[in-house]
């Protein structure tokens, strides 16, 4: 967490977690699925769900979004992102060393 503010590094781990939990080996996890989980999961600070300047969302719909966009998971090789014609906004598939990488802290907290 940097400067009392959730950070894509910081939303890794509860990631991979979710996508192992509540996704489907093929398919993986919808974006939109992953999303709400993970702001269940995490205790959100003040600053993030502080509101961004000009739109509807908190701080914390942008880390999530960025780590979407900046392909985090992908990048580090836990994840590919996959994208379809059932799935509208796409889904994370985990990889072998996502599978192996699922921290057993996150596991437990989210059961």
């Amino acid at each position: 967490m940097v400067n009392n503010r959730t950070s894509e590094a910081d939303l890794v781990d509860p990631a991979v977690a979710i996508i192992a939990m509540f996704g489907d080996v093929e398919n993986g996890l919808e974006i939109a699925v992953l999303g709400k989980k993970l702001r269940d999961a995490i205790h959100p600070t003040e600053f993030d769900l502080l509101p961004l300047k000009g739109r509807k969302d908190d701080r914390l719909s942008q880390v999530i979004r960025n780590l979407v966009s900046h392909r985090t998971l992908e990048r580090r090789g836990l994840a590919t992102y996959r994208k379809g014609e059932a799935l509208t906004r796409g889904s994370y598939v985990l990889t072998e060393l996502g599978r192996a990488s699922v921290k057993s802290s996150w596991a437990k907290r989210l059961k």
